[in-house]
């Protein structure tokens, strides 16, 4: 079938046939009919009724089934049973079985739904989601919109605001308890009022990536419980606020940036006493901050940490932050952006003040200057090893300890 056809009687019939013909499983073939129609299509019962019938040898579409017995519904399964298929439905699919009766619905809510992937964005005036693999799209369409499931060739119109339209499809699947996302992404570029009671309390997200110039956005994010990786891209008081609602005992690796708004030195100490900050062990701040030498000490406890520093640093200040990184006893590497200009060329005051040698010469196309020092402890046995690179008008310096002449593990989570 290469193209979707109607959600007729004779259509659908046509399809299970030719699962059963296929030998599919029947419950991969009850799925494969509602990606390929639309989700509501054919009732899991009738689908049963006509997929057995076919597969023994009973091919007439026109069967009148008002002789038969009266069918047993889903109520009339066995518990386990009922488990067995809800087991085998993805979690979007499972998500229609609660708005069913109460034990339909309980045991809909027995199996923890764990998504791979949510993606939610709000862009010149669409909503689009994926869940999973499948996507879902609304427009506005004069006063009403038009809906866009996956695999659906013909749009559905509504007269309903675009927003509400799919906040009717996209809002039951944050209201499954124990709801779990590997992969959340939110990209929010106006206010949306509506979005901002989304998330349930209880949504555990392991990796969370916040991109938008809302602070509702921002808000609504409040209850995300990260397992691993929180990214946090907004303005500065909605990232606190968001910092501060964050479980701190299960948060290892922390990412901001995508600011719209100049973050001021109040703004990060903030963050600094934040008990999130202090028990992470990965930590990136990607705006344009630019913190002093003096500042790196609050980095003493984190594995990995990236920033920027102000360009304008001087030989002391260089051999200062090198001292200070061989104290750090969990330190395994960092890395350190600077600005170059005409006037301040920090991979030239690195090089001069750690006694490393500049390279000279013509580059091959594409390739930048590099630098590489090591630095060996007093009184110990470990080593810092500098890699300073110059590309453009930006000199990142790349710092790894070495511990008893092996690199330190670093499995970054950035």
């Amino acid at each position: 079938m290469e193209n979707t056809p109607e959600n007729d009687d004779h259509a659908l019939k046509s399809f299970i046939l030719d699962e059963v013909l296929q030998k599919q499983p029947i419950f991969d073939s009850y799925r494969k009919l509602c990606e390929f129609f639309e989700h509501d299509a054919m009732e899991y019962p009738d689908f049963e009724f006509w997929f057995y019938r076919f597969y023994h040898g009973s091919r007439d579409f026109n069967y009148d089934r008002k002789a038969d017995p009266k069918p047993k519904t889903l109520m009339d399964m066995p518990v386990k049973l009922m488990q067995k298929i809800a087991g085998n439905l993805d979690p979007f699919e499972r998500s229609s079985l609660r708005s069913m009766n109460h034990a339909i619905k309980d045991v809909a809510d027995s199996i923890p739904p764990v998504f791979e992937s949510i993606f939610i964005s709000v862009f010149h005036e669409k909503l689009e989601w994926h869940l999973n693999e499948k996507k879902f799209v609304c427009k506005p369409d004069g006063n009403g919109c038009t809906f866009l499931k996956r695999n659906r060739l013909k749009m559905e119109k509504s007269e309903k605001n675009f927003i509400k339209k799919g906040l009717e499809h996209l809002t039951p699947i944050f209201k499954m308890p124990n709801l779990q996302v590997n992969h959340l992404t939110i990209m929010v570029w106006d206010p949306i009022p509506e979005l901002d009671n989304l998330l349930p309390a209880s949504c555990h997200v392991k990796i969370a990536l916040i991109n938008g110039y809302s602070i509702g956005i921002i808000l609504l994010l409040q209850s995300i419980n990260p397992k691993q990786i929180a990214l946090i891209n907004g303005y500065s008081i909605g990232i606190i606020l968001l910092l501060q609602s964050i479980n701190p005992k299960h948060l290892v690796s922390l990412v901001i940036g995508g600011c719209r708004e100049r973050i001021g030195r109040e703004d990060y100490e903030v963050i600094f006493e934040t008990e999130q900050f202090k028990t992470a062990k990965h930590a990136a701040f990607l705006w344009h901050v630019k913190f002093n030498v003096e500042d790196l000490v609050i980095f003493r406890h984190l594995i990995h940490f990236q920033c920027w520093l102000d360009s304008d640093i001087g030989p002391e200040e260089i051999l200062r932050m090198r001292d200070i990184f061989s104290t750090f006893e969990e330190f395994a590497s960092c890395d350190l952006e600077f600005h170059s200009t005409e006037e301040i060329f920090p991979m030239g005051r690195f090089a001069e003040a750690l006694g490393a040698e500049i390279p000279i010469g013509p580059l091959a196309e594409g390739e930048g200057w590099t630098i590489n020092h090591r630095y060996k402890i007093p009184k110990s046995n470990d080593c810092l090893e500098f890699k300073i690179t110059e590309e453009a008008s930006q000199c990142r310096v790349n710092i790894v300890k070495i511990r008893n002449g092996r690199y330190c593990e670093c499995k970054r989570a950035l």
